[in-house]
């Protein structure tokens, strides 16, 4: 997704078969393409083909935007016509803020409805209580405890191994990120398991883990919120500033952001 944690969030459901993935997507039998063809080439989020056939589309959120119930109605068009069968759309909120978006598009002749679950109101129990560590670290953004989140997640990750404890652990900061507390999980792991982050082989691979993690956060995070500052000033982005803005690097990024009041157009601010 062209959202902040779009790596992380799509990892953890597509490896998934726990509660959360199982309250969304249902019984997945594939993930279709989910790149719509078109002019502005959009792009879904998640697009899955459940074993009763039908789909489930789910889109992140880490913001109140306006424009998501026509993003929504766009979305539902776009993948209706690439893949047959019902489809069923869900908004994932994880914000911080308190939610204010409809669930719903309407104009005097249309009207769309999709599902919103906002996770910061959800009881965190069954997620927690799951043996799927996805819906463990999921969990971090309920209205569960943090520091009860923390424990379940840590003795979770000591029951791990190799590539899968390390992809655990880094995804886990990466959500504690949405919450701006990454710093302090990556401090706690450290510290409680130093054992492990001092392993010769897989301590150092860990800490990369960690480090990648972040760094792919931040720049999406950059990506995302440029984007929206582009489009309050020169309206819908057209494909080529699009795909800048995903080939960029984050000092790019951060340079174009600053840059962003003394240029009159588009084009001049993106050919720096």
């Amino acid at each position: 997704m062209a959202q902040t944690f779009d790596v992380t969030f799509k990892y953890l459901f597509r490896r998934s078969q726990g509660v959360l993935s199982r309250m969304l997507f249902g019984e997945v039998v594939e993930w279709p393409n989910v790149e719509l063809p078109d002019v502005r080439n959009p792009r879904a989020d998640l697009l899955a083909r459940t074993t009763a056939g039908d789909l489930r589309q789910v889109e992140l959120q880490l913001n109140n935007d306006a424009a998501m119930p026509f993003r929504m109605l766009d979305y539902y068009v776009g993948i209706r016509r690439l893949h047959p069968g019902p489809l069923y759309q869900t908004v994932l909120y994880a914000g911080p803020g308190p939610l204010t978006m409809p669930s719903f598009y309407v104009s005097p002749t249309t009207r769309h409805d999709y599902t919103i679950l906002n996770l910061r109101e959800m009881d965190g129990a069954e997620l927690l209580a799951s043996d799927d560590w996805t819906d463990n670290e999921w969990a971090l953004l309920t209205n569960s405890d943090p520091e009860r989140v923390f424990r379940v997640v840590l003795a979770k990750l000591r029951t791990l191994s190799g590539d899968e404890q390390q992809k655990a652990a880094s995804t886990f900061v990466i959500l504690g990120g949405i919450l701006g507390i990454e710093e302090e999980l990556k401090r706690r792991l450290q510290n409680e398991m130093i054992d492990l982050l001092e392993n010769k082989v897989l301590g150092p691979a860990i800490r990369q883990g960690l480090e990648q993690g972040l760094q792919e956060g931040r720049a999406q995070a950059l990506v995302s919120l440029l984007r929206k500052r582009l489009e309050k000033r020169f309206g819908p982005l057209p494909a080529w500033a699009q795909a800048k803005l995903a080939a960029a690097s984050p000092e790019t990024l951060e340079a174009w952001s600053l840059q962003l009041d003394d240029n009159p157009t588009l084009e001049n601010l993106l050919a720096e």
